[in-house]
């Protein structure tokens, strides 16, 4: 399984979630990468994906994602580490309306950048090159993308207090 539309990957987290006995294992880590994507690694007991995310206005995303593979002690050891804080992910479908993923996640870019770096590595450059392509084609062919992803670029760079 390789790179997918996020939609995929939630699709197929959905199937595994519904199908699973351990529903109580299940994690999510989220965190924000230097390129400020948010990279989300979601891990069953026994597996690992990795969905990661660009926001192209103020409450939309578009992402790639793929299953990183098997599950250790050191990755759950990580997938725990980080503030506890709630998450919600509405992911749009073409069969479907839509697939709603929420609960509480561990916060911690510090956590998500190792796993990235340190775990995943050669796949980190696929995705991102994958999302750059994908805001290009999409800030070419559609001008109120374009808009609306700039504006969101602008609102990024105010700092917060």
């Amino acid at each position: 399984m390789g790179l997918q539309a996020s939609a995929d990957i939630t699709r197929a987290l959905k199937e595994k979630w519904d199908k699973s006995k351990d529903k109580q294992e299940w994690r999510v880590l989220t965190g924000r990468n230097p390129k400020g994507r948010y990279d989300m690694f979601v891990s069953s007991p026994e597996r690992l994906w990795q969905l990661k995310f660009e926001q192209t206005g103020r409450s939309e995303a578009i992402g790639f994602g793929l299953e990183v593979g098997k599950i250790d002690d050191e990755i759950k050891e990580l997938m725990g580490i980080g503030a506890p804080v709630p998450f919600g992910l509405i992911s749009p479908q073409k069969a479907d309306l839509a697939i709603i993923m929420a609960g509480i996640q561990q916060y911690s870019s510090d956590s998500s950048y190792t796993l990235c770096t340190e775990y995943i590595s050669k796949e980190q450059a696929k995705l991102d090159e994958k999302l750059d392509r994908e805001i290009e084609r999409m800030g070419r062919s559609d001008p109120v993308f374009r808009r609306r992803y700039k504006e969101q670029k602008e609102r990024e760079k105010i700092p917060y207090l």
